[in-house]
């Protein structure tokens, strides 16, 4: 399917605002069919050529557990191998179980201004102290909080590694492929 996200406008730029979407399964199955705990389920999100200059996609997973819960799904509980877009009448799902911390960061508010350096501060600030203190160093969602981090930095502090730019919490290494590539393209210039 083809989903066409709102746009936030300002003065002289536009972005495209954060969507949340649900995926479920209707339909049940034998039990011993699903004894894996780990069953593969493939999701891709591309935004056409044109615009990926400007900006990537990002797919943030939760597990939700929503038994119990009011939900409602497009497809019907004979077709299970249909992967249909939920719509839920949830507001704050119980995520206990997750075994990840809450992105507390995102989504980013309504009022935010993707060309207003205040704001990415105000994020990069967000994302350091969630790396530093709810996420473990050893799991991926490090490395992506991490990578986050570098590019709210940047946003905030173009000229970085130049000019001035405060100090950012030391156990946030200069790694990842988006600050060495972009330190390696400032000492190019």
């Amino acid at each position: 399917s083809t989903i066409y996200p709102g746009i936030h406008f300002t003065d002289s730029h536009a972005s495209l605002q954060p969507m949340s979407l649900t995926v479920c399964f209707p339909g049940t199955f034998p039990r011993q069919i699903l004894e894996r705990s780990d069953i593969p389920v493939r999701i891709s999100v591309s935004i056409d050529e044109e615009y990926g200059t400007f900006t990537t996609p990002v797919i943030e997973v939760v597990s939700l557990d929503l038994r119990g819960s009011l939900l409602h799904c497009s497809g019907g509980s004979d077709d299970v191998s249909a992967l249909d877009i939920c719509s839920t009448s949830i507001s704050s799902p119980d995520m206990s179980n997750v075994g990840e911390p809450i992105i507390s960061f995102l989504p980013l508010p309504p009022s935010f201004d993707y060309a207003n350096r205040a704001d990415w501060e105000t994020v990069a600030q967000k994302i350091q102290e969630w790396v530093t203190t709810e996420v473990d160093t050893e799991s991926s969602l490090w490395t992506w909080g991490r990578d986050a981090f570098w590019l709210a930095f940047v946003a905030a502090h173009p000229s970085f590694p130049m000019g001035k730019w405060p100090m950012w919490d030391p156990r946030i290494p200069l790694e990842g492929s988006f600050i060495e590539e972009w330190i390696q393209c400032s000492n190019d210039h």
